[in-house]
């Protein structure tokens, strides 16, 4: 045997090493967060302790807001299409859950349609997601400032329609610029925190299924060429507009999703909540966690909870601090905080660290071949 033959030896060992992790450590977070509210190893800081309804509830925002910022990613970091509709379609995932959830006979304030949630949900999401494809077609033929205009006055459109309410159609029972109680889904056996937290993670286990499958395969890889070749699509045979206005309908679908649990954990969804504030805070989640990144979304709603209530009681202070933060992650991390450990690794220092350890690895293998040749 020569030693030419060594590297194919240990190829499939190695290659086998890089794919089992990444299901292997993705389904170990999933669990580690599935029994967090058991687990109370979060006490080290306040805002994330899992052994009070206060950490709970923040765990459950970051969830929601990073299944919005997923659809969110989708759209920007892998189409390349700057859609600011994300905060009106957020809201209707918060006010049409509600409303068509509510129980019929209630008060104002309470009033709906008496569906259950688990049919309410998907055909909320599905209504949004048709409103991201229709509002597509005339925004994939536009480009940069006047996409972001368009897209941003959707949007707006939304929220207004709400506030409105009976003055556009008493049916919305959106009881106004007032705001919307919203009906609580308890899972049988948990108090009403833990519920909200067990849907959240779902909605995020759903969410980020979904994204990597469809990232992993064409969608993913066509949906780049349409970001970074996009005048090459078309001799290619590659039909852009199609492909955007899906970007468009999924990244509504996600919106309206994370904008149902908002809701759930909010308990009382306002049309202030929906103002143009909440597209800054998901660009935040987007920007400072790291586009095109599967745990990009989840790292920037991490980052963004701890700090939005960090500085709860100073809301000026709060919007100049994720000001700087987007000038910073812009200047001196564009790709987020997700990419550090790639930066490191293509650093020169990482990979003088790389190359130390391939020889170390190829020593111990040839110090094998050396054993198995004098073993024969």
């Amino acid at each position: 045997m020569s030693d030419q033959t060594l590297p194919s030896l240990y190829a499939p060992k190695s290659s086998l090493r890089k794919a089992v992790p990444e299901w292997v450590t993705t389904l170990a977070v999933f669990l580690f967060l599935a029994f967090l509210p058991w687990m109370p190893i979060l006490g080290w800081t306040d805002i994330f302790d899992s052994s009070n309804n206060f950490g709970l509830g923040n765990l459950a925002f970051v969830y929601a807001f990073t299944v919005a910022a997923v659809g969110f990613n989708l759209l920007v970091g892998f189409s390349g299409t700057l859609g600011l509709a994300v905060a009106g379609l957020f809201a209707l995932g918060a006010y049409g859950t509600a409303v068509l959830s509510a129980p019929s006979g209630a008060r104002e304030a309470l009033a709906g349609y008496d569906w259950p949630f688990f049919l309410a949900l998907p055909v909320v999401c599905v209504a949004a997601a048709i409103i991201g494809f229709i509002v597509g077609f005339p925004a994939a033929r536009l480009k940069g400032f006047f996409l972001a205009i368009a897209t941003l006055a959707l949007g707006e459109l939304i929220v207004t329609i709400i506030r409105l309410d009976e003055k556009v159609w008493s049916g919305l029972k959106t009881n106004g610029g007032t705001g919307k109680q919203v009906p609580q889904f308890r899972v049988p056996g948990l108090d009403r925190i833990q519920s909200v937290y067990m849907l959240s993670l779902g909605a995020l286990f759903i969410t980020m299924v979904a994204y990597v499958v469809l990232t992993n395969r064409r969608l993913g890889r066509t949906l780049k060429a349409v970001r970074d070749i996009d005048i090459a699509t078309g001799p290619l045979g590659i039909p852009s507009t199609y492909y955007k206005l899906l970007a468009f309908g999924i990244s509504a679908f996600a919106a309206a999703f994370g904008g149902a649990m908002w809701a759930q954990n909010s308990s009382f969804a306002n049309p202030s909540a929906f103002k143009t504030r909440l597209l800054v805070f998901l660009l935040v989640v987007l920007i400072v966690g790291g586009l095109s990144h599967k745990w990009g979304p989840l790292i920037g709603a991490i980052f963004f909870i701890y700090f939005r209530q960090r500085f709860q009681d100073t809301q000026k202070l709060l919007f100049l601090f994720f000001g700087l933060t987007l000038l910073m992650a812009v200047l001196i991390l564009p790709h987020g905080i997700a990419a550090i450990p790639k930066r490191i690794r293509d650093s020169r220092r990482g990979r003088q660290v790389q190359d130390w350890l391939e020889k170390q690895k190829w020593i111990e293998r040839l110090q094998r071949r050396a054993q198995m040749l004098a073993g024969q």
